[in-house]
């Protein structure tokens, strides 16, 4: 996402203004937000955007840059406009066709199933929502430190220095700061050992900066780690690139069943009262390791049919530095078939052998997803105890219907999944989160009531939110 000259941030460093609303966390969910919140009516000079980077949605710009993701996993009518049929009209417009044509791009705005769109097509239409909203003029570059309750407002200390006094904060924040890094590779992790070995969604890790003559292997067999073999494919067909995986390759339109978005799943989730359960609910949903049809068909062919791309399943031992000192060495148990259980059952059940094999790359990446646990840190354990917020016995918060943490203090993203339910991470999760915070009290009072044309249309919006599939074919 490159932001214009124009669009730089002129908000004032030391600005001592009360605001309406303090959206700490600048990535899907948080500009979502606050084009909701713009929308409902606060006033824009009482909105701000707290976060690190200089720019919106920095990182997750980062991490589908580095997998070569060439479409997004959620249909259309998840953008990030309050429009759920936003992204269709912004494909038809000049300005979008102007840049794809000179970017020379032949790939389509849209494919099946549920029209998902380009990736291309999806960050030109967040540039355009971030200058209609002029959300640079309201972005603050810090990260928040601590947040305290003040006189009935919060008072949010940044890394910088600065002090923000807001009516209501919602914490935005997402899994980026902590990938899931293997126990076997924590010394090369902690600098004890130096190598190639990096983490897809780390912020230092660089695709293009992987040599073209290296031989990679990809810890891994979801939808990043077979996007990122298929992007280094077309950098050199000719290199060794493996694929390490503790099982066979999974295809699921989505990361989570598309019931989760509605009432078809949801009504029952909301009744269960033990969070426990919640949690466990909430696992067995998502497809971890899964991919999109298209990326494994992709990946399928550069297995069995150009055998450009090699399918180690087995399971990781260790990490170590070769003899030579120019490769990493992989030791893992390879898989076989338990003849025993297939007979038995007729399922294909894996079981790993006792015998090590030794894998050799110049890199290895690992495409393991992000940590299970609550983000944010020593920011959330801090306001925990200083704000006394309820908690789940696996951390993460408890919130009303209306994602309060408490009054005046909102949720989103991971932060929220306990109310949300499964697809609280995702774009589908950011809309239905912002559905529930701009109907709050607190909204309320911060953009006057909800008319009745206005409460029809939120309706109209709910509803669409909820299923991907019911104007996909509308938007294309």
């Amino acid at each position: 996402l490159v932001l214009s000259g124009s669009c730089a941030p002129r908000f004032a460093t030391h600005e001592r203004t009360m605001l309406d609303w303090l959206i700490i966390g600048g990535g899907p969910h948080g500009v979502h937000m606050a084009c909701r919140l713009l929308d409902r009516g606060v006033r824009h000079q009482g909105l701000a955007i707290l976060d690190p980077h200089s720019e919106p949605l920095a990182h997750w710009s980062h991490c589908t840059k580095n997998t070569g993701m060439l479409h997004l996993r959620s249909p259309s009518v998840h953008s990030l406009d309050v429009d759920p049929l936003a992204l269709g009209r912004h494909a038809e417009t000049e300005a979008f066709l102007e840049a794809k044509q000179s970017a020379a791009s032949d790939e389509a705005d849209f494919i099946p199933p549920y029209c998902r769109p380009s990736l291309r097509l999806f960050m030109h239409h967040v540039q355009s929502l971030i200058e209609s909203n002029d959300l640079m003029r309201r972005w603050r570059s810090a990260r928040a430190i601590s947040i305290e309750d003040s006189d009935g407002c919060y008072c949010v200390q940044t890394e910088a220095g600065d002090s923000i006094e807001a009516r209501n904060v919602v914490l935005a924040l997402g899994a980026g700061d902590q990938p899931n890094w293997p126990d076997w590779a924590a010394d090369f992790r902690d600098g004890k050992e130096r190598g190639d070995l990096f983490h897809i969604f780390d912020h230092s890790f660089e695709r293009e900066r992987i040599a073209k003559d290296d031989d990679v292997a990809i810890v891994g067999a979801g939808i990043s780690a077979a996007q990122l073999a298929l992007a280094l494919l077309q950098t050199n067909p000719h290199r060794r690139i493996t694929l390490v995986s503790r099982h066979f390759l999974k295809r699921e339109d989505f990361d989570s069943d598309p019931g989760w978005l509605g009432p078809l799943l949801l009504k029952g989730y909301q009744k269960e009262s033990c969070y426990t359960r919640r949690r466990a609910i909430i696992q067995n949903a998502r497809h971890r390791g899964t991919m999109a049809a298209e990326v494994s068909d992709r990946l399928q062919k550069a297995i069995l049919k150009e055998q450009s791309i090699a399918l180690e399943m087995g399971d990781i031992e260790s990490l170590r530095r070769g003899a030579r000192g120019d490769q990493l060495e992989l030791l893992l148990r390879s898989v076989e078939l338990d003849e025993g259980a297939y007979e038995e059952t007729g399922e294909l059940v894996l079981q790993f052998c006792e015998q090590t094999k030794t894998l050799q790359a110049n890199t290895i990446v690992l495409a393991t997803g992000f940590e299970p646990e609550r983000p944010g840190g020593r920011l959330i354990d801090e306001t925990i105890e200083a704000l006394q917020l309820p908690t789940a016995e696996d951390g993460f918060p408890i919130v009303d219907r209306y994602l309060r943490w408490r009054a005046g203090l909102f949720v989103t993203g991971p932060l929220a999944e306990l109310e949300i339910g499964p697809a609280s991470r995702n774009l589908s999760g950011a809309r239905m989160a912002a559905e529930r915070v701009i109907r709050s009290p607190e909204a309320d009072q911060s953009a006057g009531p909800v008319s009745l044309e206005e409460a029809l249309r939120m309706e109209t919006l709910e509803e669409t939110n909820l299923d991907p599939r019911g104007l996909a074919s509308a938007t294309g």
